[in-house]
């Protein structure tokens, strides 16, 4: 009986067991019903309580993986995660587990913690680098790419979805991504092809972004008119888009860059619920338009509104109504309290600590134009308010920071603060000059020998040995033919020389527009620099009358017409004298190659030996011979430069641009795209010369002058606030170029943008290391100064006072050997006083 005992005990045992099994299998099943039925709470509560019954359960992973996911509707991401992280504990070893990883990734994305997202995504790819997931992995990492303004980075990520993905769940939302970082980088062609077939897509809502998107890439390019022209057409076609507010944003900037203020006030108008950036933006607006009330008005109620974010921009703003309203000390007050400024009296020396004090929390901070700009109206108060020497010292600072970072922008900020300053006159402290309008307009004729009309200046002005008398020397010595002399005393002004081996050559000036007394203010500079191009002509060297001009045409503004007249007349000047000594011999006839061969072997020596005439007379006779096709692309590059020596750049410019367009599978082709950018960079066309350059990048990275490509790309970044990728571009000339022309040149960039970012050890080991190279000469005296700028950081007064001697001794001609040896006095005085 035992035995029949015993068996009943074990049927009842496995009865019980299918019981539990069904049961078990129930609650599974139901809290999955509720699940697929997005009754998320539901869902948690039931896989919830199976976990806890039947934790060892053969569906216990996925009723694990679906609890985490109930959680992630429910948006409680952390006990999600808490619940993913389960899952992958003991490895990848289930299609629950990988999931899990990737969600496990993805929850900081969602919630916006991209730098806790990146490393977790990186991951995941390094793991599971085919799992089906991957193209949502690839897409956040491109779009943290994005977020972060690494285009280099985002081009990547996008690329690999399209390769991997291309009928993907992300594959039109990475194109778009794709578009915008080849437009970051330059690729225009590339990024607007994209454009244009998303624009064409039959997704609707694709159409719609990538329409969007596109007006926002012209508004970067600097194609204002063309992005008001897709903005407008945008906002026609979708009126309800959620992107219709931001497109209005972009339109009104893009009026404002066009100096359209009234019609940037009518787009402003449209905004219906406008942030304190679009009322920042009326303020300048209306500031544009003299409306000076309005815009205060405007100003004041963004204060209320703003918090600190604005705070330095708004401070900035209402310096700008305190100056007009001629409230000098009130206007001084607010600009110091922004930049903070450190005057040595004993030394005659302003720091501005901007530069180097870290940003508070919560508070945007200032580009450099516009601490420059803060800067330049600081200088004209403290000389309307009667402290010349703290004007005067100030100036001299922004002189230093803007020859120390090479920058034009800063430079011309500098000269038009110079000149403002000049035209203040002298004040006598604690009395207020009379305001006469706005500084701007007040343009006080330069005192000359022998004029009296000295307007608003100091009778008793002296010339004798200043640059001022130097210059009417130099235009007397001309008149009488003496083109020698006026221009050995012309070079000797304005600080030149002629550098002629960079492709184009070039003329560098490093006279500083200061408007100190007896020193040329900007038109004399013009005329001196058109002078000393007449001089060289008369000589016979236009390549270095035109290498003159071109620098001279760099530093106009564009809106000034009396420099630009200046400038165009000369040029017809030198066409005159030119054309004097210049002849062409044509043929029709059809030479034989090894006849056209020879005429190209004696243009190229007579090019060597700058004997152009005769050379573009050889020129001449092969390409109209209709030459095959190898020859006529070198005969052309020959002649583009033949030209140029003869002071017709232009023309040497057009025969370029027909290489670019007609031979683009020649091997003048990259030299071609070389000499083009650098032709628009030397004439301040930095938007031309980015194309070409970039092509170079992009195709050509074995060509012979390719740090030069990357290193110019550099610099317009950087100029144009992009510093990720600069400082990437500059990497690369440092990293795979150091016996390149332009290594010293990226090297100091980089070690100048670390000691903007305050990292003093990086700009010392790289300020070491260009010593070391040795620098090339353009950039030794910034390198010596950053040298001497570190040590004060560090109070090593000895070697600062060395670096700044050096300066002195071995650039004596830059324009911050005058900041160095002031700087050098201030170590000197330092190092005694501690010793």
């Amino acid at each position: 009986m035992n035995w029949i005992k015993s068996l009943t005990f074990c049927a009842a045992m496995l009865t019980a067991a299918a019981l539990l099994g069904d049961d078990a299998l129930n609650q599974f099943n139901s809290a999955k019903t509720a699940f697929d039925s997005r009754q998320y709470e539901s869902a948690r509560v039931g896989f919830d309580a199976f976990l806890a019954r039947f934790p060892t359960h053969a569906n216990a992973n996925e009723a694990t993986f679906y609890l985490a996911e109930s959680l992630m509707y429910l948006q409680q991401y952390s006990l999600a995660e808490a619940q993913f992280n389960r899952l992958v504990v003991n490895g990848l070893n289930d299609s629950f587990s990988r999931a899990a990883l990737f969600r496990i990734a993805e929850i900081p994305y969602i919630q916006g913690q991209f730098n806790v997202a990146k490393p977790r995504l990186e991951d995941f790819v390094a793991r599971l680098p085919h799992d089906a997931n991957l193209q949502f992995v690839l897409y956040y990492l491109g779009d943290i790419a994005m977020r972060n303004s690494i285009p280099l980075e985002a081009e990547f990520y996008f690329e690999q979805v399209n390769r991997m993905f291309l009928e993907g769940e992300r594959a039109l939302d990475s194109s778009l991504g794709l578009a915008w970082a080849k437009n970051q980088l330059g690729k225009i062609t590339e990024a607007n092809a994209i454009y244009q077939q998303l624009m064409t897509s039959t997704n609707p809502a694709i159409v719609e972004q990538a329409t969007y998107q596109y007006g926002v890439a012209l508004f970067e390019r600097g194609s204002f008119q063309e992005a008001i022209n897709v903005l407008t057409d945008f906002q026609r076609r979708y009126p309800n888009s959620t992107y219709f507010a931001d497109s209005l944003r972009v339109v009104a900037r893009c009026r404002g860059r066009l100096n359209q203020f009234e019609e940037g006030l009518q787009v402003l108008a449209q905004l219906t619920s406008p942030t304190p950036d679009d009322m920042l933006m009326r303020v300048r607006f209306l500031y544009g338009l003299k409306r000076a009330q309005e815009a205060k008005a405007v100003l004041d109620q963004v204060q209320q509104i703003a918090g600190t974010l604005h705070r330095d921009e708004i401070a900035v703003l209402e310096s700008v109504f305190l100056f007009e309203q001629s409230e000098w000390g009130r206007a001084i007050a607010l600009l110091e309290s922004v930049l903070v400024p450190q005057f040595d009296a004993l030394n005659n020396r302003m720091v501005i600590n901007y530069f180097s004090l870290p940003t508070p929390p919560g508070t945007k901070r200032l580009s450099d134009e516009a601490i420059f700009r803060a800067s330049s109206l600081l200088t004209l108060a403290y000389a309307r308010n009667g402290d010349s020497a703290k004007a005067n010292a100030l100036l001299n600072e922004m002189q230093g920071q803007a020859a120390l970072s090479g920058n034009l922008r800063l430079t011309t900020i500098c000269a038009e603060t110079a000149t403002q300053l000049a035209n203040i006159g002298p004040v006598q402290p604690g009395r207020r000059p009379d305001s006469g309008g706005s500084i701007a307009n007040r343009n006080d004729q330069q005192w000359t020998p022998g004029n009296q009309n000295t307007g608003n200046r100091t009778p008793a002005l002296q010339t004798s040995g200043t640059d001022l008398e130097r210059f009417w020397n130099a235009e007397r010595l001309y008149r009488a033919g003496n083109f020698a002399s006026a221009a050995q005393q012309l070079e000797q002004i304005l600080s030149g020389f002629y550098n002629q081996i960079v492709v184009p050559p070039q003329y560098t000036i490093f006279y500083n527009i200061t408007g100190a007394p007896g020193t040329m203010d900007e038109n004399t500079f013009a005329r001196a620099c058109t002078l000393l191009a007449l001089s060289r002509a008369q000589l016979g060297d236009f390549e270095q009358a035109n290498a003159v001009l071109m620098t001279l045409s760099s530093r106009i503004r564009p809106n000034d017409t009396i420099q630009q007249e200046m400038l165009r007349e000369t040029y017809d000047q030198l066409a005159v004298l030119a054309k004097g000594g210049t002849g062409t011999i044509a043929s029709g006839s059809i030479l034989s190659e090894s006849e056209q061969r020879r005429l190209l072997r004696d243009a190229n020596s007579l090019f060597r030996q700058q004997r152009y005439d005769q050379a573009d007379a050889r020129l001449a006779e092969l390409i109209a011979s209709n030459p095959a096709e190898a020859i006529l692309a070198e005969a052309l590059l020959v002649k583009s430069k033949t030209l140029y020596g003869l002071g017709w750049e232009q023309d040497g410019v057009n025969l370029l641009e027909r290489i670019v367009n007609e031979f683009p599978s020649s091997a003048q082709y990259p030299e071609a795209l070389w000499l083009l950018g650098l032709y628009y960079e030397s004439g301040g066309d930095t938007f031309q010369s980015v194309e070409y350059f970039q092509i170079l990048a992009d195709r050509f990275q074995n060509f012979k002058h390719i740090d030069g490509a990357l290193y110019f790309l550099a610099v317009d970044d950087l100029t144009n606030g992009n510093s990720r990728k600069g400082t990437t571009l500059l990497n690369q000339v440092y990293r795979n170029h150091r016996n390149g022309l332009y290594w010293s040149h990226a090297a100091w960039m980089l070690a100048h943008e670390a000691y903007k970012k305050r990292d003093y050890a990086q700009a010392e080991r790289l300020i070491q290391e260009i010593l070391r190279h040795p620098p090339d000469v353009a950039v030794l005296d910034r390198v010596l100064y950053l040298r001497g700028e570190l040590a004060l950081r560090r109070d090593d007064f000895q070697m600062a006072f060395l670096a700044f001697r050096e300066v002195v001794q071995l650039t004596p001609d830059s324009p911050l050997s005058q900041h160095a040896m002031r700087n050098a006095q201030v170590a000197a005085s330092r190092t005694v006083s501690v010793n």
